[in-house]
């Protein structure tokens, strides 16, 4: 979490530059034309992997950044490309909607099954709401957590849920939302798969000649 101002600048420009580079095939004039399910099966594998070096150890997090932010260039060049016309801008939407659960649930989720909840001090604790702080735990372990706003721990004391066998991330009690994360994350596969299916149904309606994909106001290839 503390490299978050890294992923988000560093992937905002990286996906700029892919769908600079990438995307110029598909803002020529005519029918796009490309391998487009083989971009968007290659960019769901890619939200997988990223998923996976995340939720399990290492726990790599700019590593699984920089995979996701590629995989949402060939998720979204491939709906741009199997839609056209504002299909890239949907695609990128589509691309968002998938990948986000693969980060964001499949810990807490694990952690419901296979967690043990400890009571951990906060190291250092002043009596002050937190946003960053390290629990000390009774397992011998401490545990850093850095979250967005600020949490009020009376005496210190702070719930945290661990897992013994030490193959997911621990987490305090309230730091996620398994019911709203899993909900999120299928409705979210869900509108990805919306979005697929409505590039198809552009596709045929139009007999495979959809307008080319709209020019990107910040690129200047052809």
């Amino acid at each position: 979490m503390k490299y978050l101002p890294l992923e988000f600048f560093g992937g905002v420009s990286l996906i700029i530059v892919i769908m600079i580079v990438a995307g110029r095939a598909v803002r020529r004039p005519g029918s796009p034309k490309g391998p487009m399910w083989q971009y968007i099966a290659g960019g769901f594998s890619l939200f997988v992997l990223a998923g996976v070096l995340y939720t399990f150890p290492p726990h790599s997090v700019v590593l699984p950044g920089l995979i996701m932010v590629l995989g949402a260039g060939l998720f979204t060049l491939g709906i741009a490309i199997l839609g056209g016309g504002y299909f890239s801008f949907f695609g990128a939407a589509a691309s968002g909607m998938a990948a986000v659960p693969f980060l964001m649930t499949p810990t807490p989720l694990a952690l419901v099954h296979v967690g043990k909840t400890i009571t951990c001090h906060i190291r250092g604790y002043r009596g002050h709401e937190v946003s960053e702080f390290t629990a000390d735990c009774p397992d011998g372990h401490s545990y850093d957590f850095t979250k967005h706003g600020f949490h009020d721990f009376p005496g210190g004391e702070v719930p945290v849920i661990i897992d013994p066998h030490g193959v997911f991330k621990a987490e305090f009690v309230g730091e996620e939302n398994v019911t709203v994360d899993t909900v999120g994350g299928v409705l979210g596969l869900i509108g990805a798969g919306g979005v697929i299916a409505a590039a198809v149904a552009s596709r045929r309606r139009q007999h495979g000649q959809v307008k080319h994909v709209v020019k990107p106001p910040f690129s200047t290839g052809a």
